[in-house]
C-alpha cells in the first residue's frame, strides 16, 4: 500500500496516527497536530484534512509569512521567482520562467496540503506528453530541469515552515537517452590554432592569453570574464573563481557573487600553469600602459558579450583552414569545449578522473566520469601498445 503523508501506524497498538508540523503563529499554539486510535491509515488522513480545514478558517498571519492555505502558485510567484531573479543569470530566470509555466498548469489552485508524492510523479508522466511546439514532446532535459524547479520551490517552503518535507526528492529524474559527445582540440590541434593568432597587436595578444588561459585551466568563459587582477594570487600561481559574467548589454552587466559560477563546487581557487602566469604578467604590462581597470580581460575599459570570443575562435578557425591542407584543417569546436579540452589533455597526461573533477570543478564525480570515461579505452590502448 503507498505511503500517505503524515500518516503512521504505531508499532505496539497497531492503530494509525496523523502526525503534521502546524505553523508559527496558529491558534491552537501548538508546533504539532498529532491524533491516535485510527483503525485505518484513510481514516488518519479524513481526520488530518478536517482538522487542518478547520484550522484554515481560524488562522491569522502571526509570526509567518503565509498562510497555510497559499497555493503552490501563489507562493511561487511572490518568493520564488523574485529569489530566481536575484541569484540566476537572466538566461536561466527565462528558463525557470517557462518551467514553472508547466507547474502551474498542472497543479493549478492546488495548495501544499493538496499535493500528495504520487501527484508529483503523475506530474512527471504529465511533462512527458506536452506538446514541444515543434510536432514533439518535452525532451528528457525539460522534464529533469523542471522536477528540478519544482524541488526548489519546495525547498523554499520548508524555509518558510509551510511543509516539512520536499516531495519532489525522492522522484526519479529520466535517464538521459544520449550522452553528450565531446568535441574536443588536442594539444598539437590547438598549438596549430594558437600560432594564428597575432601576438604583436595589443588586442592579439590580449585573444592569445585568453584562448590559452581557457584551455590549460578548463575555466567556463563567463567565469573568466568574471575575473578581476585582484582574484589572482601570483605567489600560489592560482585565480579565485566564485562569480560569472551576466551580460545584457554594455551598460546593463554585472559580476556578483551571489550569481555564482554554475555551482557550489565551481567556487574554488584554481592553480594556473606557470606560463599562464607568465602570460598574464605581460599581459598586465599591455593593459595598465592603455587602461586602468580591475578586470583581467577587458581591452578598452569596458565589458563586451562573451559571444566576442565566439567570433574571434571562428576568424581564426577560417583564417588557419584557408591555407591549410585538408588534413591538417581545424574542426570548429565551441568556445566552451576549450574546457572539455582541458579536461581531455589531462586524461591523456595519465591524470585520474577525481584530480579532472576537482580541476574542472564539477559538483559530482559522476558528472566527469560521464563525460570522460568513454574515453579511457583509448588511453588503455595506447599504453598497451608500447609493449
Amino acid at each position: 500500500m503507498a505511503k500517505i503523508q503524515n500518516v503512521y501506524k504505531d508499532k505496539g497498538t497497531k492503530k494509525w496516527f496523523y502526525k503534521k508540523r502546524l505553523p508559527k503563529g496558529n491558534p491552537t499554539g501548538k508546533d504539532w497536530a498529532i491524533k491516535k486510535g485510527f483503525g485505518t491509515a484513510s481514516q488518519a488522513r479524513a481526520a488530518l484534512d478536517e482538522y487542518l480545514a478547520d484550522l484554515k478558517n481560524k488562522v491569522v498571519k502571526k509570526g509567518t509569512d503565509f498562510e497555510q492555505g497559499i497555493t503552490l502558485e501563489a507562493f511561487t510567484r511572490e518568493k520564488v521567482l523574485p529569489y530566481f531573479e536575484v541569484n540566476l543569470k537572466r538566461k536561466s530566470v527565462e528558463c525557470k520562467h517557462n518551467y514553472c509555466a508547466h507547474i502551474f498548469r498542472y497543479f493549478v489552485d492546488m495548495t501544499f496540503d493538496d499535493i500528495r508524492k504520487s501527484d508529483i510523479s503523475n506530474f512527471k508522466s504529465y511533462l512527458l506528453t506536452v506538446d514541444n511546439g515543434k510536432g514533439g514532446t518535452l525532451c528528457t532535459n525539460t522534464v529533469n530541469h523542471a522536477l528540478c524547479t519544482l524541488s526548489q520551490i519546495y525547498e523554499l517552503a520548508i524555509e518558510h515552515e509551510l511543509v516539512g518535507v520536499n516531495l519532489v526528492k525522492d522522484i526519479k529524474k529520466l535517464k538521459q537517452k544520449i550522452k553528450r559527445d565531446i568535441k574536443y582540440w588536442t594539444l598539437p590541434e590547438f598549438e596549430k590554432f594558437l600560432s594564428i593568432t597575432d601576438k604583436t597587436t595589443y588586442k592579439g595578444y590580449m585573444q592569445y592569453v585568453g584562448f590559452y588561459t581557457l584551455y590549460f585551466s578548463g575555466m567556463r568563459i563567463g567565469e573568466m570574464m568574471a575575473r578581476k587582477w585582484s582574484d589572482i594570487d601570483w605567489e600560489n600561481e592560482s585565480i579565485y573563481i566564485d562569480s560569472t559574467l551576466d551580460y545584457n548589454n554594455v551598460n546593463d552587466w554585472q559580476t556578483k557573487t551571489d550569481l555564482g559560477p554554475k555551482n557550489v563546487s565551481s567556487r574554488a581557487w584554481l592553480k594556473l600553469t606557470p606560463k599562464t602566469i607568465e602570460m598574464l604578467t605581460a599581459w598586465k604590462e599591455k593593459q595598465d600602459s592603455l587602461v586602468k581597470v580591475d578586470y583581467i580581460f577587458m581591452y578598452n575599459g569596458t565589458m563586451y558579450d562573451t559571444r566576442r570570443w565566439t567570433s574571434w575562435k571562428n576568424k581564426l578557425v577560417e583564417q588557419w583552414n584557408k591555407s591549410a591542407p585538408k588534413e591538417q584543417q581545424l574542426k570548429n569546436i565551441r568556445v566552451h569545449d576549450l574546457r572539455d579540452s582541458h579536461g581531455m589533455w589531462l586524461l591523456k597526461q595519465g591524470v585520474d578522473l577525481k584530480t579532472i573533477q576537482k580541476r574542472l570543478r564539477h559538483a559530482d564525480a559522476k558528472t566527469t566520469m560521464n563525460y570522460y570515461l568513454g574515453k579511457l579505452p583509448e588511453k588503455e590502448q595506447n599504453v598497451l601498445s608500447g609493449f
